[in-house]
């Protein structure tokens, strides 16, 4: 590879020598994960094996069975690794994980920021005890913990603090609707696999300041100026974007602010990540560039440079995005401060393989595989497209630079964004362009801000950042309303991803090598990914089926006809919260949404009805069935009626089959399930499972 001419971008496997390690790591963890792999010691010792295979093979290197028997062994254990790190998380490889003890109460560790939403408080939490009378039993694991505020609440809690709780701890529940969001992968993503519930009169202080004490002080330091922010800043809003924006804290945020972002490709702003420590990164480069003249003055300002960066990753929580950009930027300036010749695609995946050393299951987050494939994207494409084309007028040049900046982060990411969200913004060239010097100058106009002590300077400052974040907002609230803004309703599977992901990977290939072979092979796997498309497109379009939703006390029936949804809901419209999160997923994978016809259901008191759908017809009950009814195939049970099911049959003149939804109480449901009359087969429970879903034959 290193004697071709045509290469661009000067890449040489061996100039990037972490990209291996990474990718036999990330296979092991994947392994692991999604095989369920368990018994610890096992992997353990096959690790140790390896490992000493390695270092006899390393002796015996100079012939040809002993580097190979090195490369098999230094890549067998690097995803041997994998797997020992993953499955040593999980609660099976853990005898003393709290779900594994029973007791009546717990010991726990507030883990992060609690965020209030509403009437609700939630944080994770590490469970450090299990009460068991009057013993305590030590315990790892953490869980979800939701409390419900009172109308006058009292109840404060922070970071570090210790509480009891009883122990109404349970596993996360999987999805209960076809493509709905996966919370329970989410929270596994974070080595959470249980969530608690609580009232606020059983939630008990016990002590405070149990936690790591350096972020329980950055914490508080942000709360301070978050305080500060809101004394100069008093639009609602504004304030809250801001602190967003600047200090990474997003729970205040209005929904149709976070729309506006999204609808337009500019979410990652509101992230903090790499672009926000690239801005504190490029400022403290200027600021401190006089060190340079001084005898070992490089080296001290690096120093400075990585302590301040990681103060500033540490004032935003740590999150996992800009704990990612804060590993990358120290590596970059270590290699600055050691004059050692930058190679950023390694700098790249050395800070992935670090990460996931550390949290190997951050290999399944969005944000970790959005932010990486966005960075692999600009390393890879965007001198590929300045060769191409540069003008030479400065500004000019500045927005075309940007421009394929933009394109090449929206490229490499489009495969996981279609995957994950099944939408994709227009318009993101013009809002991405629009957004950058704004958001440059909020970035650091906030940062001034925080830092000013002068109250006098402090209201200019914040007036003036007040109306950069709303001219920001409005400008990507008129980008959302044109025309097509959004395209939705994209459905792309995991076979598709990868085939994406290859041809783009192919196309660099052959850009920067001038490699007809590449190209050749880019453009099979591009028929490929068109054939296994339009396959995927056209039994998705041929499909007709019916779905009963999981949407609690709500009731929600679609038919699903070769491209035709019928939606029969008691929702006040379709821009509901429950019918945008646990229905649209779905249906729009099968019609846009202004193309679903609607049909509102009765939602006030209680009444009986019939449906005729797809040729079956349904009886929704919700009170004292009076009337004789004929032909009935599916009776929907609601609102705990006082039927029974005899009494039913005796109406209904035959047995039908019984879907019992969530508006009924656990104690009608137990009624309902001793009934003996009623088979396992003619009934099926909505409550706590999957939707009710068949396809027409």
């Amino acid at each position: 590879m290193a004697m071709v001419k045509d290469n661009i971008l000067g890449l040489e496997l061996g100039k990037v020598p972490m990209l291996r390690p990474f990718l036999f790591f990330a296979l092991g963890v994947c392994t692991a994960y999604y095989n369920g792999l368990d018994f610890f010691p096992f992997w353990a010792f096959l690790f140790i094996v390896l490992f000493v295979l390695q270092l006899f093979a390393f002796r015996k290197r100079k012939s040809n069975w002993g580097r190979v028997l090195f490369t098999v062994a230094f890549y067998g254990m690097w995803t041997v690794l994998g797997i020992v790190l993953t499955v040593r998380t999980m609660p099976s490889s853990q005898s003393s994980y709290f779900s594994k003890i029973k007791g009546d109460s717990f010991l726990i560790l507030v883990d992060d920021e609690p965020q209030i939403k509403g009437k609700t408080l939630r944080f994770p939490a590490v469970v450090k005890a299990v009460i068991q009378g009057e013993d305590k039993v030590r315990t790892v694991g953490k869980m979800m913990v939701t409390v419900g505020l009172d109308s006058v609440s009292k109840l404060v809690v922070r970071y570090g603090d210790l509480l009891h709780v009883p122990n109404h701890s349970r596993e996360v529940p999987a999805p209960v609707n076809p493509k709905a969001f996966n919370y329970k992968n989410y929270l596994q993503g974070k080595d959470i696999w249980f969530q608690c519930f609580l009232a606020e009169r059983f939630v008990r202080r016990i002590d405070v300041g149990k936690g790591n004490p350096i972020l329980a002080k950055a914490l508080l330091l942000r709360e301070e100026m978050m305080a500060k922010f809101s004394r100069y800043i008093d639009n609602t809003n504004a304030f809250q974007l801001a602190v967003a924006l600047i200090f990474g804290h997003r729970s205040e945020l209005d929904e149709r602010m976070v729309n506006a972002f999204t609808n337009t490709g500019t979410v990652h702003i509101l992230s903090v990540s790499g672009l926000h420590v690239a801005l504190v990164f490029g400022l403290l480069m200027l600021l401190l560039k006089w060190m340079d003249y001084f005898p070992n003055g490089r080296h001290l300002r690096s120093l400075l440079i990585v302590g301040m960066v990681w103060g500033y990753v540490i004032l935003t929580g740590m999150s996992p995005p800009i704990l990612r950009a804060g590993i990358m930027i120290t590596f970059f300036t270590v290699s600055l401060a050691v004059n050692r010749q930058q190679v950023t695609l390694n700098t790249l995946f050395a800070s992935a393989l670090f990460t996931v050393l550390f949290m190997p299951k951050s290999l399944f987050d969005i944000g970790f595989q959005l932010s990486y494939l966005a960075v692999l994207g600009i390393l890879l494409l965007h001198p590929l497209l300045k060769k191409g084309y540069l003008p030479r007028n400065r500004w000019g040049k500045l927005v075309v630079e940007y421009t394929y900046i933009s394109i090449a982060a929206q490229l490499f990411t489009l495969p996981v964004v279609l995957y994950y969200f099944g939408q994709f913004p227009t318009y993101f060239i013009p809002a991405n362009l629009f957004i950058a010097l704004p958001s440059t100058g909020i970035m650091y106009l906030g940062v001034f801000l925080a830092l000013c002590p002068f109250g006098i300077i402090n209201s200019y400052v914040g007036a003036l950042l007040q109306a950069l974040l709303r001219f920001s907002v409005y400008g990507l609230e008129y980008l959302e309303g044109l025309p097509k803004a959004v395209l939705s309703g994209i459905v792309w599977n995991e076979v598709q991803v990868v085939l994406a992901l290859a041809v783009l990977i192919l196309a660099v290939w052959a850009w920067n090598f001038k490699s007809k072979r590449m190209l050749f092979i880019g453009m099979l796997v591009v028929v490929l990914f068109s054939v296994t498309t339009n396959v995927h497109d056209i039994e998705r379009m041929r499909y007709s089926g019916y779905r009963i939703y999981n949407v609690r006390s709500d009731l929600a029936i679609v038919q699903i006809k070769r491209g035709r949804v019928i939606l029969h809901a008691t929702f006040d419209s379709l821009k509901h919260r429950d019918s945008r999160f646990a229905i649209l997923p779905d249906l729009e994978r099968f019609s846009a949404e202004e193309g679903i016809d609607y049909r509102k259901l009765p939602d006030t008191g209680r009444q009986n009805y019939t449906l005729s759908i797809g040729g079956k017809k349904l009886l929704v009950l919700e009170t004292t069935l009076r009337d004789t009814l004929m032909g009935v195939d599916i009776v929907i049970w609601r609102k705990n009626n006082k039927n029974t099911i005899e009494e039913i049959r005796g109406r209904l003149g035959s047995s039908p089959f019984i879907v019992v939804d969530g508006s009924n109480s656990e104690k009608s449901i137990g009624v309902i399930r001793s009934n003996k009359t009623i088979l396992e087969e003619q009934m099926y429970i909505l409550k706590n499972n999957f939707a009710y879903v068949w396809d027409e034959e």
